[in-house]
């Protein structure tokens, strides 16, 4: 069976965060993409619109001294979800590892908005403070 097309979107989209490919990511994600970044560090919050995003890009490279790893570990999608499951890591002092489950919206093949379920906060709080 094939990959649903919003799957391969997703994967796409990370390949190219990955990357640095800012105009393959210009191409992925909508103007008006909404992230919601849970947790009580420096990168938690709404992140609102492309640019903002964009901004946020920068300061997880400053927050984990370029450290910061997104390994995908399964992806599904349908006509308006995507669900993936990965595991992000960062070597601050100690190298910190957490699985997440990231819920996004998606229309016509771009990212509308993103939900992030880190599977152990505590970790997830240190890897951004």
């Amino acid at each position: 069976m094939d990959e649903h097309p919003n799957a391969t979107a997703y994967r796409e989209t990370a390949d190219a965060f990955r990357a640095a490919d800012m105009e393959s990511l210009r191409r992925l994600i909508d103007d008006d993409v909404v992230w919601h970044v849970p947790g009580n560090n420096r990168l938690s919050g709404e992140v609102v619109g492309r640019a903002a995003l964009f901004e946020w890009f920068e300061r997880l490279r400053d927050v984990t001294g370029g450290s910061f790893h997104l390994e995908d570990q399964d992806v599904v999608g349908n006509d308006e979800h995507v669900v993936a499951l990965s595991r992000v890591s960062a070597d601050r002092e100690t190298p910190v590892s957490v699985e997440v489950v990231s819920v996004f919206h998606y229309r016509d093949g771009r990212q509308l908005e993103r939900w992030f379920l880190p599977a152990d906060p505590d970790a997830w709080d240190r890897m951004f403070s």
